[in-house]
């Protein structure tokens, strides 16, 4: 996470749990767990729109909360082993696995790395 000023109403825990759920509910609706980015990115803001997260409208919005913290809901979401990332031409789809999902602890699917992160090593000489 960055370091800024901004200062949040939600404790992080708290924010990180509502963008989860609420990332979880909405692919749960969807046809093969399955939605376009930018369409995920929307309704996350809508339905989330109850929550007061800063007292700035300009940054009452999971999305700035995810862009100014986790540099975006991509990376935000590569985190995560139980949502996958589709790349389909210029679209980007993000797509749940129910199953790795662990609801007493949502961090329990947190990765360790990333596989931007990972060094193959041809050690056959």
């Amino acid at each position: 996470m960055s370091q800024n000023s901004i200062k949040w109403n939600l404790s992080d825990e708290k924010i990180f749990e509502i963008i989860h759920l609420t990332l979880i509910d909405i692919l749960k609706e969807k046809e093969d767990k399955t939605c376009h980015l930018k369409k995920l990115v929307s309704l996350l803001n809508s339905k989330s729109r109850v929550n007061r997260i800063n007292d700035d409208r300009k940054y009452n919005l999971f999305s700035k909360y995810l862009k100014i913290e986790h540099n975006g809901i991509l990376n935000f979401i590569e985190d995560y082993n139980f949502y996958e990332i589709i790349r389909k031409e210029e679209k980007v789809f993000v797509k749940l696995h129910e199953e790795l999902i662990n609801n007493d602890d949502l961090n329990w699917g947190k990765r360790i790395t990333k596989d931007s992160e990972w060094i193959l090593v041809d050690d056959s000489d």
